[in-house]
């Protein structure tokens, strides 16, 4: 019985927290498209930025790197001579309360598990 509860505790846990990154990927993708991103970065197609799946896949495993981007705290690591570009961007989000960042960070790596 003991077993059964724990691997329950653990189960409901583990479901509860993909339950929550969902929900900040969500508050993350309407950050997304109200500061203007969208205008710029496209789900699978480089344009004038480049596409999420590009920097998902470049970020991964380095999320801190990009929320450090994203807040003006360190060097673009996809195509660092068109950075400049994104600065006034920069500017925009730099004011975003730390879980916004967290989740607009969420939802941009989250490319990486979503079909284009």
């Amino acid at each position: 019985m003991k077993k059964t509860i724990v691997g329950l505790s653990i189960s409901t846990l583990f479901l509860c927290n993909i339950w929550a990154q969902d929900i900040s990927a969500q508050r993350g993708q309407v950050i997304f498209e109200t500061k203007g991103c969208v205008t710029c970065h496209k789900d699978d197609i480089d344009t004038i930025g480049p596409s999420l799946s590009t920097i998902a896949r470049e970020y991964l495993g380095k999320e801190r790197e990009l929320l450090s981007y994203l807040r003006g705290q360190a060097p673009a690591i996809i195509d660092p001579a068109r950075a400049p570009v994104m600065d006034p961007q920069l500017v925009k989000i730099r004011s975003l309360f730390d879980p916004d960042m967290q989740a607009l960070t969420m939802y941009i790596i989250s490319a990486n598990d979503r079909p284009f």
